[in-house]
């Protein structure tokens, strides 16, 4: 015996699995359908604090791909995220990000022990290092010269908001080479 389906039940279904495709088509054309790749520059997830190298070419910034607030740097030039290992520390909040003219050094602030202290990253050795370990005020905006040899920032020492430069001595490495100048050459 041939079973007869009902005409409005087959344009019915018709217009259902019509309705599915355009659904699916403009879902996977909407703007939140950014590749989350884990070395797209761009993703679902919070970035934020972009700070640039003086060279254009590294880009540091904060975001919260994996749970957690943490900073991250680019490379522009090959397109994808840079290893830092060390830098981000568990259970420590790192932003104001700053970097130098290559991107050697990256200054930001962390949190110790629930107070924010000015850090440097150098690239070159993987290691951070607090510039303001048992300083007695609040800190914020920390930024680096283009050689990496001096670091400014906002602090509360005096009970208001003031600017202090902390120069890390002649004798460090310094991040440009042999210590030519950053600007332009004279023409």
């Amino acid at each position: 015996m041939k079973k007869i389906i009902p005409r409005f039940w087959l344009q019915s279904q018709f217009y259902w699995g019509l309705c599915l495709c355009l659904t699916s088509l403009l879902v996977s054309c909407s703007y939140n359908e950014i590749p989350i790749g884990s070395n797209s520059l761009n993703t679902r997830y919070t970035e934020e604090q972009p700070a640039l190298s003086g060279n254009g070419r590294f880009l540091a910034f904060v975001s919260n791909r994996s749970s957690t607030q943490q900073l991250l740097l680019y490379d522009l030039e090959l397109q994808q995220l840079i290893p830092t290992p060390r830098l981000n520390r568990r259970n420590a909040i790192a932003e104001s990000p700053s970097l130098s003219y290559s991107g050697r050094y990256i200054v930001y602030i962390s949190s110790d022990r629930g107070r924010p202290v000015v850090a440097l990253y150098d690239r070159a050795v993987g290691q951070s290092q607090i510039l303001t370990p048992n300083y007695n005020g609040w800190v914020r905006n920390p930024s680096v010269s283009p050689d990496g040899r001096y670091v400014v920032f906002e602090t509360t020492i005096r009970g208001q908001w003031d600017i202090e430069v902390l120069d890390r001595g002649p004798n460090i490495e310094l991040d440009i080479p042999n210590g030519a100048p950053v600007s332009a050459p004279p023409q």
